[in-house]
């Protein structure tokens, strides 16, 4: 008789994965599926969109929004050197921190509540709390002085770049009731120099494909995660003398 210690931890419940054991080794799996789906037919039969949004949300895509969460995907994969994420990385790289480190770093480093992923799910509960106003109204009173996350300004003023991935993903999914409250809402917004930014438009895309705030805030993450990790890489390869330092009259020292 063999004693607890030889078999298998019990699984944790899940309603997203199950596994077929092996015969001959519990250990292994002969098969996975996701939400249903054996994980083989999914890479034989359909691309890595498809597959993402079936293990978010349960159900394979339509064309829309298939499409729409691929135009967004591209248009945040890399979202700059000026994102807090991708800066943190890009020191850490050029300061020779470990390459395994790079990108937990930078996505911690880039979870802050002003443009990270904590302004996702603010913006996320924002959205869903207003959906049912009208957005003119709404985004007037924005521009009155009561600010909505993940929209507003980037550095100033509204950041261009964001403004066309709005326009593209609405355009990618022009009958979701959700992206066309958001591009009207945001096209107001632009009268008074706001517009969308980079956490309304993924909390945006989230609420239409029916995710959680949380659900939508590692989505962000994911979606970023490229950037992130190939920038920090990028500067392992550099020396640490090409990290920018300011003057010395720049700093001010203090006594403790």
């Amino acid at each position: 008789m063999s004693s607890t210690a030889d078999r298998p931890n019990p699984a944790f419940a899940t309603a997203i994965c199950s596994e077929e054991a092996c015969p001959d080794n519990p250990y292994n799996a002969r098969q996975r599926r996701l939400h249903g789906y054996d994980v083989a037919d999914l890479w034989r039969q359909v691309g890595f969109v498809d597959a993402l949004l079936l293990l978010f949300t349960g159900e394979l895509p339509g064309p829309s929004q298939k499409r729409m969460l691929e135009v967004l995907m591209v248009g945040l994969m890399n979202p700059g050197p000026r994102h807090g994420a991708v800066r943190a990385a890009m020191l850490a790289g050029v300061s020779k921190s470990a390459p395994e480190h790079l990108l937990p770093l930078g996505l911690l480093t880039g979870s802050g509540s002003r443009g990270g992923a904590l302004e996702v799910a603010a913006s996320h509960d924002y959205l869903s709390a207003h959906l049912a106003e009208d957005p003119l109204v709404r985004a007037r009173d924005c521009l009155l002085g009561d600010p909505a996350p993940g929209f507003g300004t980037c550095h100033g003023g509204p950041e261009p770049i964001w403004q066309q991935l709005g326009a593209d993903m609405v355009a990618a999914w022009p009958d979701s009731p959700v992206m066309a409250w958001c591009d009207t809402f945001a096209a107001t917004l632009m009268r008074g120099g706001q517009s969308w930014r980079a956490p309304g438009l993924v909390a945006a895309a989230g609420l239409a494909l029916g995710l959680g705030p949380r659900e939508s805030l590692g989505l962000y993450q994911l979606l970023i995660a490229p950037g992130v990790v190939v920038q920090g890489m990028e500067q392992t390869h550099r020396p640490i003398s090409s990290n920018p330092l300011l003057p010395d009259a720049h700093y001010e020292l203090t006594s403790p």
